[in-house]
């Protein structure tokens, strides 16, 4: 993320906030942590959403199990509080698995972590 700029990484943030809310009218997705790593673990996550302060041990978890199951993640450039506030929640987010994409674009934003 360093090589973007301010307003390159607000025009990013404004669009994944954009395709979360399509998200939640026309697909289905869960928020946090433990939600992130039981559906991956079943296998029904269709991409992940982080934010760049999640702890470093939950992210290398995360992303141990992204790479495993070739699920895309996408990095939300912003903090868990700006996450919670692009999910429309009152609280922290630090993590979002999608379940269905619906009709947004998410993946056109998401990359797959090789191992």
């Amino acid at each position: 993320m360093a090589s973007l700029t301010e307003r390159e990484i607000k025009k990013l943030r404004d669009e994944i906030e954009r395709q979360i809310h399509v998200i939640q009218r026309t697909g289905k997705l869960r928020y946090g942590i433990r939600n992130v790593i039981r559906a991956l673990q079943r296998g029904e996550a269709k991409v992940v959403i982080v934010a760049t302060n999640i702890p470093h041990d939950m992210k290398s978890l995360i992303r141990y199990y992204c790479a495993l199951t070739q699920t895309p993640v996408v990095e939300f450039p912003g903090t868990s509080a700006e996450l919670g506030v692009a999910c429309r929640r009152p609280h922290l987010v630090s993590s979002v698995v999608v379940l269905d994409v619906g009709a947004s674009s998410i993946m056109d934003h998401a990359k797959i972590i090789s191992m």
